[in-house]
């Protein structure tokens, strides 16, 4: 279980018997630390493999992470999850203690299905609908923040936040009435749940011996709740690795400081891995040069990334005329790599997103094949949100945002109108409020045949998702609908269904349940969309963050770009800012190529641009062209 680790990490594989903070500097094996570490626990502490809990936080790294332990052990750990999978699997099995209208066939709802309610929410208590977003905003904030009741928290909150809590209250009154949690629900309801159910927590305290938690340093204030909670009776048995200056994501939540806070509270034995294997050396100064400016607060944990890889590697920085001028640079550059390398070796990561349209002009010019790793995510897309509303109806009659969206696509004469008439007839079923409602004529006819469309599978979506969406589409002759309604593109869409089409006759072959594939593809992340088509990644630094290519570009190092401009008013927010450049100068193995432009376009105008100051504080370690 040791072959292969340099000291330190042999150190952290083998600590056992009190808690363990490891801090894992970029590019230095932790992976390999947590991998091997559950194997040391089952092969020379006796630990079943069951009762090892390893979390961490993309679907992606639990994928990794299993699958080394499974060519080490020749055996598939159960217990490598992520935050969101592990509470869905707890409230699977528990969530009818929570005393509320929920029941273990709940449904998650996405960012379009929450977006959608709020802004219905809003609408009744006189709010602005376009004010959806921060609302949402507010309540997420909420409840990654405070472990009871929300909408007091919200109350509490200055002007204009607590303006949403009746708002709030009506938001989580829609969801238990359609049987169904948002994404900050599963951790913040776990986390309720063991908080007033104790019989609830010691059961799931006993079902693991040992419990392990990767890149703590993106943990907010519930995900540090749940652990402590979890880790209750094995208070020893608790290993966390992370790293406070790869912490960029406090935007949404995230609390650095846990890591300070576990050292104190669990009296954690702190161990450190500099030694990076992954860059060169020059890549390695640079970062460490960045890196070495953050906040005193932080002085005593700053990790001094070294290596001992013989080749020096390439830094070079380029200013360019404008942007125009940079994107076709970067191009050429790209194809003189090529020349060499494979396009799937170069990244391309950008601050903001607005960045890639030049990217994507500049590429299709030259020939260069290419991915946007952003976007619009396939199972939003209308045709494919659709169908799968649909097939979640079936599943879950109380789902409202489903009911909502499918009763009149295609048309059926079921108006807005309508549609608040059903809802006087729903208590516990939409499908039987549409059965009981008044209608038109023309109308009762289209929703008689909806009912029996929808009534007739519901013994089957869970095992069947493929043959029923099969029957849908012929039903509805959705596809002709796509002709009619998407003239101009109705191609494609047409190649989305069929892709959904072939996504669900591969889960009914597998056997998998519709409610796991539903599960699986709301809880996945941009990392789990990246193909592995021969291209060049283009991706914001944010969506990279625990990702590597041999060469990197990091384009428009400009003064209000990177750190961008809302960054410039906040100490924090400009500490934020120089993490940030450095995970993207440490996703680089031996190519790092920076750039800037002295005017960029902005609002139809020409503005003068200054090099960031990251560029001033590495002058010397790159070389400019």
């Amino acid at each position: 279980m040791l072959k292969g680790l340099n000291q330190e990490q042999k150190a952290a594989v083998e600590h056992f018997g009190s808690p363990l903070l490891l801090l894992a500097g970029a590019g230095s094996g932790k992976t390999k630390v947590l991998t091997h570490k559950i194997g040391y626990l089952i092969r020379e502490k006796g630990l079943r493999p069951h009762r090892i809990l390893a979390i961490t936080f993309t679907k992606k790294a639990a994928q990794e992470m299993a699958g080394r332990v499974e060519r080490m052990l020749s055996l598939t750990p159960r217990s490598v999850s992520t935050f969101h999978s592990f509470c869905v699997r707890v409230l699977r099995e528990d969530i009818a203690s929570l005393g509320r209208n929920f029941d273990k066939k709940f449904i998650i709802y996405d960012q379009t299905d929450t977006k959608k309610t709020m802004k219905e929410i809003l609408k009744r208590f006189n709010l602005d609908p376009k004010e959806a977003d921060d609302a949402q905003r507010t309540i997420s904030k909420a409840k990654q923040t405070y472990r009871g009741d929300i909408v007091q928290y919200i109350l509490s909150l200055p002007y204009p936040q607590n303006r949403y809590a009746e708002a709030a209250g009506a938001y989580q009154r829609e969801l238990e009435q359609s049987n169904a949690l948002d994404y900050d629900d599963l951790i913040h309801s776990t986390t309720h749940l063991f908080l007033n159910r104790p019989e609830i927590l010691a059961k799931w305290q006993d079902r693991y011996d040992y419990f392990m938690v990767d890149e703590f340093q993106d943990t907010n204030e519930i995900q540090y709740s749940l652990i402590k909670l979890l880790s209750g009776r094995n208070r020893n048995n608790i290993f966390v690795v992370g790293d406070p200056f790869q912490t960029i994501y406090t935007w949404r939540g995230a609390v650095p400081e846990n890591i300070l806070k576990f050292a104190r509270e669990f009296g954690a034995t702190e161990m450190r891995l500099e030694q990076n294997y992954r860059s060169t050396r020059k890549i390695l100064d640079v970062a460490n040069i960045v890196i070495g400016k953050v906040d005193r607060m932080w002085a005593d944990k700053v990790l001094t990334l070294h290596t001992d890889r013989e080749e020096e590697g390439e830094v070079e920085y380029r200013d360019s005329a404008d942007h125009d001028a940079e994107n076709r640079r970067i191009a050429e550059k790209i194809q003189e790599l090529a020349a060499e390398q494979s396009y799937s070796d170069i990244a391309v990561l950008i601050r903001l997103s607005f960045l890639s349209r030049g990217l994507e002009s500049s590429f299709m010019q030259h020939g260069i094949p290419y991915e946007i790793v952003r976007g619009q995510a396939f199972y939003e897309r209308a045709e494919v949100k659709d169908l799968l509303c649909y097939l979640r109806l079936i599943a879950n009659t109380k789902d409202r945002a489903a009911f909502v969206r499918i009763v009149n696509t295609p048309a059926r004469g079921i108006g807005k109108k309508a549609v608040a008439g059903i809802a006087e007839h729903f208590e516990t079923d939409w499908i039987q409020a549409l059965g009981a409602a008044r209608l038109s004529r023309r109308s009762r006819g289209n929703a008689d045949a909806l009912i029996g469309m929808l009534s007739k599978h519901a013994d089957e979506v869970e095992e069947k998702p493929y043959s029923v969406l099969m029957s849908i589409i012929r039903e509805l002759d959705y596809l002709e609908y796509l002709k009619e309604e998407y003239k101009e593109d109705h191609e494609d869409r047409i190649e989305n269904v069929s892709e959904l089409c072939n996504v669900l006759l591969s889960v009914e072959t597998e056997g998998r349940p519709f409610s796991e594939f539903m599960e699986d593809s709301l809880l996945a992340s941009d990392q789990d969309r990246i193909s592995q088509e021969e291209s060049v990644k283009i991706m914001t630094i944010h969506a990279a963050k625990g990702l590597e290519w041999p060469v990197v570009f990091l384009p428009a190092l400009e003064e209000g770009i990177f750190p961008s401009e809302r960054s410039l008013m906040s100490g924090a927010a400009l500490e934020e800012e120089r993490r940030l450049f450095y995970v993207a100068c440490t996703r680089a193995k031996e190519g790092l190529y920076l750039s800037s432009a002295d005017y960029r376009m902005k609002f139809g105008r020409t503005s003068r641009m200054l090099p960031s100051r990251y560029i001033g504080e590495i002058r010397g370690s790159y070389r400019r062209k």
